[in-house]
């Protein structure tokens, strides 16, 4: 179509356009829709810019009306709109050119054309009527959402990751700055508190179908929300100020973690289901029916670590304890566990840092270090006066009967120092092929810690062992001593000769014996044993000095054990708990054949084999971890019997932890507390035992050193099995416990 055609064709309709240059709208006769189109004309603009010279290419963007309707703008039903705005009509005419206007250009000699949109001074703009049906807009077409289809533990699943992005946006704007603490942890809150009202709506909607269970083992949402909870709890809300705050954020993740299992949170922890739950510490390996990600990254840094050959100067005690913290067994992740004696500002921005490393593993600093665990307390607890019943405060062994294990020791002549008798062993001797040991063929040995058993002031001297300790027996008569002369002062008689039997009774068990030649202590009658061999270094991990593949240096394990031979006039003949303590009460399963030890559980360290040397990034392969070793024993319930602490359990650590001892970092096996304490001064050299699947009786795990000083919940131990193979190693003949 040529523009002269066209323009022949707006002539003849000029008429219809006013001097004003408003147009009216051009009324068809009946019928003549179809030519409205045909006759539709520009009309002329005094707009040069607006130049219409390829009005013939362009295509409507909605659909024509059929035959029979109206061509009045305002009359079009608007939801007859081609929403999606492809070019599909054939017809050639341009439905912008609808009511404008054609003039002469003063700026050139042909005519132009408008090219506003069609409502550009038209009816529909000019004359808007009020009672038009408005179409949907097209942003928020009627399109269904996948999560229409889904059922309830999918939109859960949707919706605990879209809380875990929103607590880490909280958590993002505290780190920039843009909020204060309160308001973040406000905020948390109330994110927590839409995620329970959700739930709460969707159980009423699908009552059949409320069986479902989100756990830090199958949901990676549930441990990001996890690690956000734990770090404000632990970091960011440490100090007294925000107690209240802490607490009201304590409330509602306890509400969070009901609703969110199945089962509920009180059967989970064992505990009052109107009690809060606050974070606790569990061991890796607690869930043994499934594993956390990440925790072969967790051995690679702790090995790292332990093996590392850079000079390094820490706080004596401090240590990295790699454990999992939450709120049950199944609500735990990962947890770098950092403890310093004298935690400074510096260590807090260090572990604000860490924070971002990993988005599940969480990362806590108190103050906590590493303690041996042997008695340096100044006095013993006193029972009440008077007493109706003369109880000593510490296990005595029968005369005639078989002695117990885990009873109170020390050398005779210590002051301050005490343990705890672990156990007993013996050499398997072949009298034919070692006659020369015929001595040793039927004596008994007692296994204790070096630190509590070896002589400082004479480290070559074999001195002679007590047990009871006779620290704890000088304690306890100096506390008799001065409740007996408080009495005479006060001229109280009852108690004055309450506590005179006391010690007349206590002067009878324990008489005064010469430990030297100007000094006498109360000892038992019968002299426990003797010291014959003992140490506390770090050997070389394996039988020749070789060089760790991973760090380049030679590893080092701490051995701290003692042997002593037994008095021949003692009982002994097998690893007995003792019927004077009521272990039922404990747990119901120690009695009868469970109070004997019957079995060494085999803890194998695990040596890192060699690695590319390309690798020097933490999360790459460091070493092929055989997951295999120690596998069936990582997270097993586990107790001691302590002369201070007495019935302690925990649980197995799955990873070692690294900790800064007297120049040297060391690397240990450990155990978990499953109460607030597990050990304490007095209970270096307490077995660690647990009750036998495979039948009746214990075995044992090894045997405790040291602990954390401050919050006493780990026990660091030496395997038995490595006890045994250093004694075999020493002395060129097998071991094996009674």
């Amino acid at each position: 179509m040529s523009m002269k055609r066209f323009l022949s064709r707006s002539s003849a309709r000029k008429t219809s356009t006013s001097s004003t240059g408003k147009n009216d709208d051009v009324q068809p006769q009946a019928g003549s829709s179809a030519s409205f189109t045909a006759d539709l004309a520009p009309t002329v603009s005094n707009q040069s810019g607006e130049s219409h010279d390829s009005i013939k290419e362009l295509r409507p963007m909605f659909n024509q009306r059929g035959d029979g309707q109206s061509v009045n703008s305002s009359q079009y039903d608007m939801m007859h709109l081609n929403l999606n705005p492809t070019i599909l009509n054939s017809t050639k005419m341009a439905s912008s050119t609808k009511g404008s206007t054609i003039q002469d250009s003063v700026f050139s000699s042909r005519q132009s054309y408008s090219t506003n949109q069609s409502s550009y001074r038209s009816d529909v703009s000019a004359k808007r009527k009020l009672d038009f049906v408005a179409s949907q807009p097209l942003q928020i077409l009627n399109i269904l959402e996948e999560n229409e289809h889904q059922n309830l533990e999918d939109l859960i699943r949707d919706n605990l990751k879209q809380l875990s992005q929103d607590l880490s946006y909280v958590v993002n704007q505290f780190n920039n700055s843009t909020i204060n603490l309160s308001t973040a942890v406000i905020n948390t809150i109330d994110c927590l508190k839409k995620f329970i009202v959700f739930i709460e709506k969707a159980k009423v909607h699908e009552p059949s179908n409320t069986d479902f269970s989100f756990t830090a083992y199958n949901s990676s949402s549930v441990r990001k929300i996890l690690k956000i909870y734990l770090h404000m709890y632990d970091n960011l809300l440490r100090d007294e100020v925000y107690i209240k705050l802490k607490l009201l954020l304590v409330k509602n993740f306890n509400d969070f973690a009901m609703v969110l299992n199945h089962a509920d949170l009180d059967q989970q922890t064992g505990t009052n289901p109107e009690e809060v739950v606050k974070p606790k510490n569990y061991a890796i390996g607690t869930n043994r029916q499934s594993l956390l990600p990440h925790e072969d990254v967790l051995i690679k840094i702790m090995d790292r670590i332990s093996q590392s050959s850079l000079s390094m100067k820490e706080q004596n005690g401090a240590f990295i304890a790699p454990i999992t913290r939450g709120i049950s067994k199944d609500l735990n992740i990962l947890c770098l566990y950092f403890g310093y004696p004298d935690p400074k500002e510096y260590h807090y921005n260090l572990i604000q840092g860490l924070q971002g490393l990993y988005e599940e593993i969480h990362i806590i600093l108190m103050k906590d270090q590493i303690e041996l665990a042997s008695s340096k307390e100044e006095s013993i607890p006193m029972p009440p006066p008077p007493a109706q019943k003369f109880k000593l405060p510490f296990r005595v062994p029968t005369e005639g009967e078989q002695i117990p294990m885990s009873m109170s020791l020390s050398i005779e002549k210590a002051t301050r120092t005490s343990g705890t008798v672990g156990g007993y062993i013996y050499p398997i001797i072949d009298l034919e092929k070692q006659p020369h040991l015929k001595s040793y063929a039927n004596a008994k040995f007692a296994v204790s810690c070096g630190h509590v058993c070896l002589d400082s002031e004479d480290p070559e001297n074999y001195p002679n062992v007590s047990s009871p300790s006779s620290v704890l027996i000088s304690l306890y008569k100096d506390a008799l001593t001065q409740q007996y002369h408080k009495s005479l002062h006060n001229n109280a008689k009852d108690s004055k000769a309450a506590f005179g039997a006391m010690l007349q009774q206590l002067e009878s068990m324990f008489p005064l014996k010469k430990i030297s030649p100007d000094e006498v202590r109360n000892l038992p009658k019968t002299r426990f044993g003797q010291i014959i061999w003992g140490e506390r270094t770090l050997l070389t991990v394996g039988e020749t000095d070789e060089v760790n593949q991973v760090s380049g240096v030679v590893e080092k394990k701490l051995s701290d054990l003692a042997i002593i031979k037994l008095n021949k006039n003692l009982k002994c003949d097998c690893n007995y708990l003792g019927d004077d303590v009521p272990f039922n009460e404990y747990d119901p399963a120690l009695m009868f054949d469970n109070l004997y030890v019957k079995k060494v559980l085999d803890l194998k360290r695990y040596a890192p084999k060699v690695v590319r040397t390309d690798i020097h990034d933490v999360d790459s392969e460091i070493s092929n971890y055989d997951s295999t070793i120690n596998n069936n024993y990582y997270g097993l319930e586990t107790f001691k019997m302590g002369a201070t602490t007495k019935y302690t359990r925990g649980c197995l650590n799955g990873i070692k932890i690294v900790y800064w001892m007297d120049g040297q970092i060391n690397s240990l096996e450990f155990v978990v507390s499953l109460e607030t304490t597990f050990a304490s001064g007095g209970d270096s050299g307490s077995w660690l035992l647990t009750k036998l699947e495979d039948g009746s009786g214990l075995g044992v795990l090894g045997m405790l050193h040291s602990y954390d000083g401050q919050v006493k919940q780990f026990g660091l131990f030496t395997p038995m099995s490595e006890i045994l193979k250093r004694l075999e190693t020493v002395t060129g003949i097998k071991w094996s416990v009674l």
